[in-house]
């Protein structure tokens, strides 16, 4: 084994390639005889020049990586119970440092980990390092909590120092790695940020009913726009979530005097979610929160408005047979016309 080959093994076991890859590399270079061929040269079939040699079986690396995926959930699962019983019996006796140094530093191992496991050229590392980091956002909130508890800031501002320190954790996390997990931990720190700030803000309970479902479809259609332009990805996670955060915060949202209007701009922007998954493509996905929030927001408009169980099922039917048409519309087979 040449210098070259060590290397090559060297760059297979820190996860910087995958074995794949590393069979490739001496592929190429045993045939300009720089290196030994793989280990699964020698039960290639030898039929003639167009033979090749059959995929090499799976390396210790990789099943290493598979196996050490499923004992980093395993650990993850055994630390939260443990944490959550020990915690559960001394929470309240303990000094306010104290859960300030619990926290942090169950936030600090997470977050470690999270940074080690992403550096890991692998998808079971990548994986790991996604779940442990959407945890490391979990933590930084409850760490906020601790803190801002410890020091006495009110309940209606409380909101607001919790998910601001999140929401940057969250942000920076998915700048690092743009990865469904880390972009849905964004957006639900956005919404518990705007939603506290809402809360903070507004003058009574119908003010802040409407200007909560208003603000929150505001974040959501925000959030498909940008995934519509490309600037999340992936962009399906993107879509979906952007869109049933505006649909269903305008339909949770309807209260009192503004179910009304509230319930018919629902049931709009559903429509609109459909027609928009028709006409491009690429965002055919939308289909799925333009289809959830039109079933959730139909029957609760025309009940309503008519107040008549008939006309509310006769209104559930004729949503599902539109959304049937739409599906066999979109799954039929296309055939492209001459020159077109």
């Amino acid at each position: 084994m040449n210098g070259l080959e060590a290397r090559i093994d060297r760059w297979v076991e820190a996860g910087l390639i995958t074995p794949a890859v590393g069979d490739d590399l001496r592929r190429y270079e045993h045939e300009h005889q720089d290196i030994a061929p793989p280990a699964s040269a020698p039960d290639a079939v030898a039929t003639g020049p167009e033979a090749v040699a059959p995929p090499p079986p799976p390396s210790q690396p990789r099943t290493l990586a598979l196996v050490g995926e499923v004992v980093g959930y395993l650990g993850a699962a055994l630390v939260i119970s443990a944490v959550s019983f020990l915690l559960g019996r001394t929470w309240a006796d303990l000094p306010t440092a104290g859960r300030v140094a619990i926290v942090a530093g169950l936030l600090a191992v997470v977050a470690v980990g999270g940074t080690l496991a992403a550096r890991v050229a692998t998808d079971p590392a990548q994986r790991l390092a996604s779940v442990l980091l959407l945890a490391t956002v979990g933590l930084t909130a409850w760490l906020a909590w601790v803190i801002t508890d410890a020091a006495g800031v009110t309940d209606e501002a409380m909101g607001v120092a919790v998910t601001a320190p999140t929401l940057v954790v969250a942000a920076v996390i998915y700048a690092a790695r743009r990865r469904g997990l880390a972009q849905l931990a964004t957006l639900a720190a956005l919404a518990g940020l705007a939603s506290s700030t809402v809360s903070l803000v507004a003058a009574d309970d119908r003010d802040m009913a409407l200007a909560l479902g208003l603000t929150l479809a505001a974040v959501g259609a925000a959030w498909v726009a940008g995934a519509a332009m490309g600037w999340l990805r992936p962009a399906t996670a993107g879509l979906v979530a952007g869109g049933m955060l505006t649909v269903l915060a305008l339909q949770t949202t309807a209260y009192d005097v503004t179910r009304t209007p509230m319930l018919i701009a629902a049931v709009a922007v559903s429509v609109a979610l459909l027609a928009v998954a028709i006409t491009v493509s690429r965002l055919a996905v939308l289909i799925v929160p333009g289809g959830i929030g039109l079933l959730i927001s139909t029957p609760q408009l025309i009940d309503h408005l008519v107040g008549d169980a008939v006309a509310t099922w006769v209104g559930v039917l004729l949503t599902g047979v539109a959304l049937v048409v739409v599906a066999v519309w979109m799954v039929r087979e296309r055939r492209q016309a001459p020159g077109g």
